[in-house]
């Protein structure tokens, strides 16, 4: 039976496309970290597992690998569990860019690592949901956007590595989805910033993250990504979002502009 393995279904994309794998004919195996939103739901093997725990991390590569020795064979190994935390340099505790490094780039890749061998003998895919964060890096978000621009290098290089093995290696470039990731960004204390950043940061809630949740909802995300992860022949990376000329547009606008409007956007003369 084909095999799906996705990380982060607690909710939003995770949640949908572990439900899309599912009602396409795919055993499923999911992680979650507080709450399993498939309970009672027998096609679907849900484990709880925090990812910048390896104890834990080796246990859900085990459960991978049994059911892999029992005749599934691991079509897709989707690396979606992730956080968004930010503020500003001047003032942010370097405990949130291990954090979020943790999280979204270093437990990332030990999992996938140790899942690695399983991908291989199947000739699977490796996906991973990275952001339009990696690409355009926002102000009060340097934690997230560096994990971000990691996995872009990261990606083309394993990429590179593992396409002579049969492994197929995508990257996903999300941009304005309707996720819970964003509601945990406004709830984030930041507390730690001079007031100065005061208006600044309200503007970016408002604008920006507030933002993202009237983005394209996640059901209709997941059905693009398995449209997009399930060509025969599929891109190194693609952009996933509502408008997907517009994102793409945004990658062509100039340094010196962008800073200019990002400048203008959220306020950011610090007076008073």
């Amino acid at each position: 039976m084909k095999l799906a393995v996705i990380t982060g279904c607690d909710s939003g994309i995770g949640k949908s496309l572990a439900r899309v794998f599912s009602e396409k004919g795919f055993r499923v195996i999911i992680s979650y970290l507080e709450r399993n939103p498939f309970e009672g739901d027998r096609r679907i093997i849900a484990k709880k597992l925090d990812i910048r725990d390896e104890k834990q991390i080796n246990s859900f590569s085990a459960l991978v690998h049994r059911y892999c020795s029992e005749g599934h064979g691991l079509e897709y190994f989707i690396n979606n569990a992730g956080v968004a935390l930010g503020g500003p340099f001047e003032n942010i505790p370097l405990e949130i860019y291990r954090t979020v490094m943790e999280i979204n780039f270093i437990g990332l890749a030990s999992l996938s690592q140790k899942i690695l061998p399983a991908l291989i003998r199947s000739r699977g895919r490796l996906v991973v949901n990275g952001s339009m964060a990696g690409r355009i890096a926002l102000p009060f978000l340097s934690p997230y956007t560096a994990s971000k621009f990691a996995l872009e290098g990261w990606c083309d290089s394993v990429r590179r590595e593992l396409k002579p093995l049969g492994v197929r290696t995508i990257l996903l470039e999300t941009a304005g989805i309707a996720t819970p990731i964003w509601d945990k960004g406004l709830q984030q204390d930041y507390s730690f910033a001079d007031k100065k950043y005061d208006a600044s940061i309200r503007l970016f809630k408002e604008k920006f993250i507030a933002g993202g949740n009237r983005g394209m909802d996640t059901d209709r995300a997941a059905a693009q990504i398995f449209r997009f992860i399930t060509e025969k022949k599929p891109k190194a990376r693609y952009i996933v979002a509502q408008n997907r000329l517009l994102s793409f547009l945004e990658l062509m606008i100039p340094g010196r502009v962008l800073d200019a409007l990002v400048v203008k956007m959220f306020s950011m003369r610090y007076e008073g």
